[in-house]
């Protein structure tokens, strides 16, 4: 079972807000068509008038499964019930009044239901469509002429705007929820969610094109492999809880102390790699000596819990492969441990 199907799964926040969204549109909507029997009933088109009363109903039902979270079938009563009334009307006191450009509202409808194939999707709304262009050639002689006619393009222009805002307001706040969902993802995607450096993967495309770069430049760039003191310590004694609590702490150390060029990755458990890009080996010396005297610094809850962290650092040459240059990294990081923890080591090929 994926975590789409599970039972327990968290509500899609998306479909949530574009159901919001939909009942605003959906009041919207029914309180157009009650007005509309009174316009109707004015200008003595009563058959129009009942047929509105048919689509209040409607859009009330289409609320009501709103409120269930049917979202989907009330997508397709609404699209029905647009294209039907925008049909009738038509057909009854001809196109000259704008109404058929409704038949629009009702295609856009229709392609937010995210259930209908999208196959499925574009045949309806391009029946649609082919309706829409049909109606001014269908309905050019109404049966019915109605009181007021000499103000049928104020009308017309009328019924454009009404139909319009609610598509554009339906539409646009969608865009804004797709482009936020968007960048969300992409943020789960590249940072690690305890300690929101980089992930691995996501990390290993941003530290070639930085070596690229500083290649092309002809500029330094570093590796430096850390690790947490006696981490294994800290879960045995204190529990995974203040473990975490101690990789989020010491990688927000690290990232105080990176700047925008800076890569910083959890490369795994207590375990971090950093990429100091245009960074001379001097400098990443006296860097790195910063956070380990800011990690040694810090202070947790716990009175006896003391954490410090070991460095290897090795300067990443222009000839050398990536795996090369974290190797080097990775034996000044060990040479460290070697010499009682709590120290910066450089590789002695980077010397």
């Amino acid at each position: 079972m994926t975590c789409l199907d599970h039972p327990h799964k968290k509500p899609n926040e998306v479909e949530q807000l574009k159901s919001k969204l939909l009942m605003q549109v959906a009041w919207y909507c029914l309180f157009l068509h009650a007005m509309l029997i009174l316009i109707f009933l004015f200008v003595e088109v009563e058959l129009l008038a009942v047929f509105n009363v048919l689509s209040v109903a409607t859009w009330w039902f289409g609320i009501k499964l709103l409120q269930r979270d049917h979202l989907s079938l009330a997508l397709r009563i609404f699209s029905l019930e647009v294209t039907a009334h925008s049909i009738v009307v038509c057909v009854l006191i001809g196109t000259e009044y704008g109404f058929q450009f409704y038949l629009w509202a009702a295609s856009c409808l229709l392609l937010l239901d995210v259930q209908l194939k999208l196959k499925q999707a574009v045949i309806w709304c391009t029946t649609i469509i082919v309706l829409f262009a049909y109606t001014y050639v269908g309905f050019a002689h109404p049966p019915y002429v109605i009181a007021y006619h000499e103000y049928a393009p104020y009308i017309h222009f009328l019924n454009v705007v009404v139909c319009g805002i609610p598509m554009i307001y339906t539409i646009g706040l969608i865009r804004e929820i797709t482009i936020n969902q968007r960048k969300e993802l992409e943020t789960l995607a590249a940072h690690d969610s305890l300690t929101h450096l980089f992930n691995r993967r996501y990390a290993l495309g941003l530290i070639q094109r930085a070596q690229k770069s500083c290649a092309t430049q002809q500029t330094p760039i570093c590796v430096v492999m850390a690790d947490i003191d006696h981490f294994k310590r800290v879960n045995d004694r204190y529990g995974h809880e203040r473990g975490d609590e101690v990789i989020f702490r010491v990688s927000g150390q690290l990232k105080q102390h990176l700047n925008s060029a800076d890569i910083g990755v959890r490369w795994g458990g207590e375990e971090f790699l950093l990429v100091l890009p245009n960074c001379s080996l001097a400098e990443a010396q006296k860097r790195i000596e910063n956070i380990r005297q800011a990690v040694e610094a810090m202070s947790f809850n716990a009175d006896d819990l003391h954490v410090t962290m070991s460095f290897g650092i090795a300067l990443w040459r222009s000839t050398q492969s990536f795996e090369s240059a974290l190797k080097h990294a990775d034996i000044a990081l060990y040479n460290s441990k070697h010499k009682g923890r709590n120290t910066l080591t450089v590789a002695p090929e980077s010397v």
